[in-house]
């Protein structure tokens, strides 16, 4: 283990800064459904992963019912590890559908690909939005990935800065019109775990990812949470996601605010 107090310090600060900018975002917005995110900073060999479950409800002058499910699946062997993630969510209010939406998304990283914390990425991923007039959006690429390990007593951190391209295929639900191009794909991560009195794994991830044809469509994605151990293997998470869409099918909103929480089962 390191000891390097100033480095530590610093750590804190940018997590505590990263909260309070998760709570005000909850502050100003509404939202739904969140893309799961892989947060572990060592990943033991063999599977893992984590299972998430959403369940909303209100009875009365307004009928709602909303369902989330997410997962994490992992298998790490050497230095390979893969992971796929999904995410489902479904609603209803007054027997009328308001959100049906999937991601999958499966991807493999080899550690120290091209040299010491300096990884390769490969991944492929599908998702749908009825409501965003998204029918379907494919896409498979790869990246390569800088990765920064900071390992203390009581707590640890990882810094992730990576650069790749994918090819993307879209469909409207609304007009069947579909677009094929390809993307930069741009991402920062910080994860930081405390395993002291009181323990908590805290992430944030940002992608930037505009069309290498024309910068201006842009895609753009935000995602970050708070988890607290409750048992073992259970645990409660608070998460927010913004994603930006600059160039919708149709007359939709380019922004949508989501946040949640859900009940996670680690094993």
């Amino acid at each position: 283990m390191k000891s390097a107090l100033p480095t530590q310090i610093a750590c804190r600060v940018f997590t505590f800064f990263c909260l309070s900018t998760c709570f005000f975002t909850i502050a100003v917005f509404q939202a739904n459904a969140i893309v799961p995110v892989d947060d572990l900073i060592e990943t033991k060999e063999g599977f893992s992963g984590n299972l998430g479950i959403s369940l909303n409800g209100q009875s009365g002058n307004k009928d709602e019912q909303e369902y989330s499910i997410d997962s994490v699946l992992r298998y790490s062997e050497n230095s390979n590890i893969f992971v796929l993630l999904g995410d489902y969510n479904y609603s209803k209010t007054n027997d009328i559908r308001d959100e049906d939406e999937l991601f999958l998304h499966a991807r493999w990283v080899n550690l120290n690909f091209f040299k010491p914390s300096l990884d390769s990425e490969v991944f492929t991923q599908y998702q749908y939005d009825d409501f965003a007039d998204l029918s379907n959006r494919t896409l498979i690429g790869a990246n390569i990935r800088w990765r920064q390990d900071l390992l203390f007593e009581a707590d640890k951190s990882q810094f992730i800065l990576g650069a790749g391209a994918f090819l993307e295929r879209e469909e409207s639900e609304q007009t069947n019109l579909s677009e094929t191009l390809v993307r930069a794909n741009l991402y920062a991560r910080y994860l930081h775990q405390e395993d002291g009195e009181y323990p908590f794994s805290f992430f944030f991830s940002a992608y930037v990812q505009p069309a290498v044809e024309d910068v201006s469509d842009l895609r753009s994605l935000v995602v970050t949470g708070i988890e607290f151990p409750i048992r073992p293997s259970l645990s409660i998470g608070f998460d927010i996601e913004v994603k930006h869409n600059s160039t919708p099918f149709s007359d939709v909103e380019k922004t949508d605010i989501d946040y949640g929480v859900t009940l996670k089962y680690s094993f």
